[in-house]
């Protein structure tokens, strides 16, 4: 966290310095991308939130929970998100975002009246934000694109939907509830945050709106009216951001260079002297574990007031925060709100009733931190229980060391203002003499109400917003509501009554085709269970047959096997035979092959002695003849009986040598 808080330090001096920003787009939606830009009011909005954001984080640095840190970041990136947005859908999602991380941080306190108060806070800006997006509806529908500019549609809509950010009456009621209940670090976050954002984007969007500006005056005069009244100390501050806020609202309502100059610079000082009561209350309700006015000046008894110790005493370091606060708010010169007072004073000279209801809330404010400062610090007294942490110290020292140099030196802001007012002449002695006049009536005015504001101040349950108008509109609506709904109630009865019956009677007729069903489910049973009965017998007689059938099998089977054995000795004995006749007829094979061997021999020898007188004797011996024989030209004509006879002899051996050759 220290890390992040001195990156939120740097980045405020970044902006502070005046370098450009620059415009940056995030992915390409189909109707408008995330895109951011630098608009001529966002960097003195950015150096409030930076600044006051890394200061409260600072000092809630040693008592919020991580939760409540997170959450608060969370918040602090919505509120630089919405002031760098480029197009209303950019806005829109960073709006929710606001709303849901400074909601949370009423939440995270958990207890009854937090959750409650906690989710009274949602709702209220839900429905803003819901408003504010038919108006961002209502704006396309007629200038056909997303562009962050003056609406040209939608109007009443954006007016009503920022006024819930901005508190606008009857709208407040959010404020006073909600920044009490959380968390005395989360306070310090939510002061500085939503209400500006609301002023902000008032500033940025609207055209310049008389009925706003009559709006933040109402708001100035009503809100220190009722801070007068309380006399629990964060609500008295709460209160107040809702008479401050009236001044911005008034600036950016009239909408002048000098009026919007000095709204938005108030915006700036705000968040810090709003931030540094808050952190000066904070620190006296943890250490005395009381924030409430009549607690610290009641008077107890002699054992009690022993243990008591007069605040500014016990916390001058703190004491010293809450004047420092005190006199900034109430427009004293030497401190920073002197210098937006100023400029906002000069704006509405002569405007009539506006300039008379900032000038009563500027008094009834003098009035109102007297009696804070007096009942709170001076005259209050209280057990000290706890000490402020040293984190918390530096951040309250910080807050008004900044309070005091931007009231000193006013020039130090002159490059944020967007219209480059004149802030380093605004102390001239009508300015000064002016306010110090508004001062003295405030402390007048508390001196002689002092007795009756350290009585209290009780009013009427009806004397209040809430009873007068959201009580009346939540009764309606809910009778309304209770109304519809026991038409409906009745209507789904009847209903119900009619769907009963029929249900009754398809059941009855249900119930009669059951039995049926069970009926024939039990007729079916019976008979398939005979059914299986025969088929067991049956399948026991196939089984007894298969295992006759398989003996008979396996007999035949030896059987063959038998037969096979003999068949294949038999063919080994015929092979055997077969290959000695077969070697028996090759041998006489070659006997006679060797015999026609010497045959032909001998008849060519006989043919080479003939020589020239061959015929002759061939003539006179048979033997010639048989000699001159060709087995070529062997006929039944020229065979005789002997060679019938070898021929036969030779066609037998062939026969058996063929047969059993195959």
């Amino acid at each position: 966290m220290i890390g992040v808080i001195g990156t939120l330090i740097y980045l405020a001096y970044y902006g502070w310095t005046g370098i450009e920003l620059g415009s940056y787009v995030v992915g390409d939606a189909v109707l408008a991308p995330i895109s951011f830009d630098e608009h001529p009011y966002s960097r003195i909005a950015v150096l409030g939130f930076t600044l006051v954001g890394s200061l409260s984080l600072l000092y809630g640095l040693q008592h919020s929970k991580p939760s409540e840190q997170a959450v608060a970041l969370a918040a602090l990136a919505s509120a630089i998100g919405i002031v760098f947005s480029d197009n209303f859908i950019t806005l829109f999602i960073f709006w929710e975002m606001l709303t849901l991380s400074t909601a949370g941080l009423i939440l995270l306190r958990k207890t009854p009246d937090a959750i409650y108060a906690g989710l009274y806070f949602l709702s209220f800006h839900l429905a803003g934000g819901l408003i504010v997006l038919l108006g961002i509806l209502l704006h396309y529908q007629e200038a056909g694109n997303f562009i962050l500019q003056a609406p040209q549609g939608g109007l009443t809509f954006f007016i009503v939907g920022f006024g819930f950010k901005a508190a606008f009456l009857p709208l407040h009621i959010w404020v006073a509830r909600g920044y009490p209940s959380a968390n005395f670090p989360s306070s310090v976050i939510l002061a500085g945050l939503t209400t500006k954002i609301g002023v902000f984007a008032i500033a940025r969007i609207l055209p310049p709106n008389e009925v706003i500006m009559y709006m933040g005056a109402s708001m100035a005069v009503a809100g220190v009216t009722m801070a007068m009244l309380q006399h629990n100390m964060r609500r008295l501050l709460s209160y107040h951001i809702i008479s401050q806020v009236g001044y911005m609202v008034a600036g950016v309502g009239l909408a002048t260079e000098l009026a919007t100059d000095g709204a938005l610079l108030h915006v700036v000082n705000h968040m810090l002297y709003k931030a540094l009561l808050f952190m000066s209350v904070g620190a006296v309700l943890h250490a005395t574990g009381t924030e409430d006015l009549h607690d610290l000046i009641h008077e107890d008894s002699e054992e009690e007031e022993a243990k008591k110790q007069s605040i500014w005493q016990a916390m001058p370091l703190v004491t010293f925060g809450g004047v420092v606060g005190a006199l900034a708010i109430a427009g004293i010169p030497l401190f920073n709100g002197y210098v937006s007072k100023y400029l906002l004073k000069y704006a509405f000279y002569d405007l009539g009733p506006a300039e008379i209801m900032l000038m009563i809330a500027s008094i009834g404010t003098a009035a109102s931190f007297c009696k804070l400062i007096g009942f709170g610090f001076i005259k209050g007294r209280a057990e000290v229980k706890n000490k402020t942490s040293l984190a918390s110290q530096v951040a309250i020292v910080g807050t008004a060391a900044f309070c005091i140099i931007l009231g000193v030196y006013p020039q130090l802001v002159s490059p944020l203002i967007p219209y480059a007012s004149e802030v380093h002449n605004i102390y001239t002695t009508s300015g000064i003499w002016g306010a110090l006049q508004l001062g003295i009536a405030g402390l007048l005015l508390f001196l002689n109400l002092s007795s009756l504001l350290k009585k209290g101040i009780h009013l009427p349950p009806w004397v209040s917003v809430e009873y007068l108008i959201f009580k009346p509109l939540g009764q309606g609506v809910y009778n309304r509501f209770c109304h519809y709904g026991t038409s409906i109630d009745s209507s789904v009865d009847n209903f119900y009554m009619r769907s009963g019956r029929k249900l009754y009677e398809f059941c009855q007729y249900i119930t009669a085709m059951d039995k049926g069903i069970d009926t024939a489910f039990e007729r079916s049973a019976e008979i398939g269970r005979g059914l299986a009965e025969r088929t067991r017998i049956l399948d026991e007689t196939i089984d007894e047959s298969y295992a006759k059938t398989g003996d008979a099998a396996k007999r035949i089977a030896y059987r063959t096997k038998s037969l096979d054995e003999s068949i294949d000795q038999s063919y080994a004995k015929t092979g055997e035979a077969a290959k000695k006749i077969a070697y028996r007829s090759r041998s006489l094979d070659e006997s006679i092959d060797e015999g026609y061997m010497k045959t032909g021999s001998a008849m060519r020898r006989m043919a080479d002695r003939s020589g020239q007188d061959e015929e002759a004797e061939v003539e006179r011996s048979g033997l010639a003849k048989w000699l001159r024989f060709n087995p070529v030209e062997w006929t039944s004509k020229n065979l005789n009986f002997d060679q019938l006879i070898l021929a036969l002899l030779l066609g037998g051996v062939m026969l058996v040598i063929f047969y059993f050759g195959r």
